[in-house]
């Protein structure tokens, strides 16, 4: 979140370059959303911002300057050490990486004045801005009373606000403008890995809203360089860009009406006790995607080598557990992922634990959902996955992950999934694995154990890094995995 602090600076030097006209271009039917950023102003110069600024019909920015009352929003936040911070560059361009289809209206926040806020309000308004991010704030309330009177002459304008940075609870150490009471504003925060408050960011059970995956966001910086950002402030961009998407579907919704669809689509009444409403696990979702099954075939023991081996003589002690396997990345070649399955299944069977009933799924479906994230994986296993009794153990084959703590591979038991049930009992592999059959059978015996526990026995599965070397179990180990198997009902005899 960008600070807002009371100091003075020196005049800049360098003067802003000048905004590069661009006559908007010929949409046809397209429909855009005109969307505004308080922030520090944007680098106007980089092209990913420059083609998504929303301009008139002589090609002008419609944008302002409300600390310099110029119409060059440039990027640009003075701090007291003399240091220039460069924020609003990076909140925008996620917002357009992920609604490319609006129309960017840049402010640079009125540092010197800040009830210059009413005229910024004023003129997004008259420019038809219908979604407004702030990820900015400050301690002091006085600062933004004349921005909390003028949001509410605005109903029609959705303003999404950053709950702060400051690792603190803001409904009793408030900051503004996420501590006001505006009907039509929404205040969100980042979430990690576990659906929990990020680490250093702020919460509030009447103050915030939502949590949003935003830790570790991929974004265009000043320089035109990416980086990884994380914090309240890209909780901000996510929402904003969510909202707009729900206009583009409906443009009749005032704000009002896009805080219930929001509200209809994320809040479930089982938020977390920091947050007012809840969990925004995917602000990427869109009605538009297409999640289907393209190609899908059966795979059972008895088609296997170790299956004909088994014969009909298969002991009484063999149990037999039925697994889904989703294929998530067209570069999983179907045979690549049989033979991994396969080898897996051999290294698992020398505790008599087999595959059966395989179901094999090919998936089509946005770029994004090819990978493992906590948040945007509850998409695709909604989608796919199945659910009730019928759900079984599930693989994916993912492209890549986009975890904070990222792992080649990785299981989802029953212990590490309480805030994310959609994970429990899975294993997602990446592209990048390598030893990918013994990968396999340890993030099973992972999940079939019910246990997070490694081994520092040298050749045991177990071991905390696999190898080609890694495939023997104890005695010891195959029965506290088969205890439980049966136990949580995951395979039987």
């Amino acid at each position: 979140m960008l600070l807002v602090s009371t100091f003075s600076v020196l005049a800049q030097e360098v003067a802003d370059p000048p905004v590069p006209v661009l006559l908007p271009s010929n949409g046809g039917e397209e429909i855009v959303v005109r969307v505004a950023m308080v922030d520090s102003g944007v680098n106007y110069t980089l092209p990913l911002i420059r083609d998504a600024l929303a301009r008139s019909s002589q090609g002008e920015l419609i944008g302002y300057d409300f600390w310099d009352l110029d119409e060059q929003p440039f990027d640009s936040h003075p701090t007291p050490s003399g240091r220039i911070q460069r924020h609003g560059t990076q909140t925008a361009s996620l917002l357009i990486q992920e609604a490319p289809f609006i129309r960017l209206v840049p402010y640079r926040y009125p540092r010197p004045d800040m009830t210059r806020m009413e005229q910024l309000l004023a003129h997004a308004s008259e420019n038809g801005v219908r979604v407004m991010g702030l990820p900015l704030g400050g301690n002091r309330k006085d600062e933004w009373l004349v921005f909390e009177a003028a949001a509410e002459k605005y109903p029609n304008i959705l303003f999404i606000a950053s709950a702060g940075n400051n690792n603190r609870n803001i409904d009793e150490q408030p900051v503004y403008p996420a501590s006001l009471t505006i009907p039509n504003m929404l205040v969100v925060t980042s979430a990690d890995d576990f659906v929990r408050p990020a680490d250093g960011v702020n919460w509030g059970r009447t103050s915030v809203d939502y949590m949003v995956p935003a830790e570790m966001q991929s974004v265009l910086r000043f320089d035109g360089s990416t980086g990884l950002v994380s914090g309240s402030s890209y909780a901000v961009p996510r929402v904003v860009a969510l909202a707009a998407r729900i206009i583009r579907d409906d443009a009749s919704l005032d704000a009002e009406g896009v805080i219930k669809k929001i509200r209809s689509l994320f809040a479930n009444g089982a938020a977390p006790r920091q947050l007012g409403q809840g969990y925004i696990h995917d602000p990427r979702v869109d009605t538009n995607h297409s999640i289907a099954t393209v190609k899908e075939l059966q795979w059972r023991v008895a088609d296997t080598l170790l299956g004909r081996l088994l014969g009909d003589d298969q002991d009484d002690e063999l149990i037999s557990i039925p697994i889904d396997v989703l294929i998530l990345s067209e570069q999983w070649a179907t045979d690549v992922v049989l033979d991994v399955l396969d080898e897996a299944q051999a290294i698992l069977s020398q505790c008599q634990v087999v595959f059966d009933d395989v179901d094999i799924r090919v998936v089509t479906a946005p770029e994004y959902l090819q990978n493992l994230e906590t948040g945007a994986s509850k998409t695709i296993m909604d989608a796919m996955r199945r659910s009730g009794p019928n759900r079984q153990p599930t693989v994916v084959f993912a492209n890549d992950t986009r975890m904070n703590q990222p792992y080649d591979a990785e299981a989802f038991g029953k212990g590490n999934t309480r805030s994310r049930p959609w994970l429990t009992d899975s294993v997602w592999l990446t592209l990048a694995l390598q030893d990918r059959s013994i990968a396999l059978a340890h993030e099973l015996f992972h999940v079939f154990a019910n246990s997070g526990q490694h081994s520092e026995s040298a050749g045991n599965l177990m071991l905390g890094r696999t190898t080609g070397n890694n495939r023997e179990l104890t005695p010891r180990q195959c029965e506290f995995m088969r205890a439980n198997v049966l136990q949580a009902g995951l395979g039987q005899n």
